[in-house]
């Protein structure tokens, strides 16, 4: 193996090791010394395989697979919902997935405020929609249009964000 193919196996075994104890944690240095065997055997043990401290086809395509689990497992959340400025204003009438993240948001202030109420948890945007929005409007001194503009939305979207146990 060169030094930049044992450099990514070591890699991909410390981002593995970093959620599963049971793999030997290695320093990616470039080289395959005892402390890389080591961690590819516990690996090869973890799952299964000949425990060879070898790493054949089997075992790197077996790494590969698990160091993508542990990147996405250890990273940020994806972002499902994404918002542009060609998506504002909703409207009354507008029926689309950003109206039901909408309502999450709303939702979020009704658990919040006695004086919010919960809506359904749909994409049309409804009457209640509206007098929910131009409540938040209200609260927020900005014009009460009830459509959902971007200081509408980016508001309602940071008191969203806020965690949970922060004092409002």
């Amino acid at each position: 193996m060169t030094d930049d193919a044992v450099f990514e196996v070591q890699s991909y075994l410390r981002n593995i090791g970093r959620l599963d104890r049971d793999i030997s944690r290695v320093v990616p240095d470039g080289i395959f010394g005892s402390e890389t065997t080591e961690a590819v055997k516990s690996f090869q043990r973890k799952y299964g395989i000949s425990e060879t401290g070898i790493v054949d086809f089997e075992t790197w395509e077996s790494i590969k697979n698990k160091n993508s689990e542990a990147v996405f497992t250890a990273s940020e959340p994806i972002q499902v919902v994404r918002i542009t400025n060609e998506d504002l204003p909703l409207i009354k009438g507008t029926d689309n997935a950003l109206v039901y993240t909408l309502h999450l948001m709303l939702n979020k202030l009704a658990e919040s405020y006695a004086n919010f109420t919960l809506l359904p948890l749909q994409s049309l945007f409804g009457e209640n929609t509206e007098r929910e929005v131009m409540r938040w409007q209200r609260v927020i001194s900005h014009e009460e249009t009830g459509e959902v503009d971007k200081l509408t939305w980016n508001s309602l979207a940071e008191f969203y964000l806020l965690p949970t146990d922060t004092p409002r």
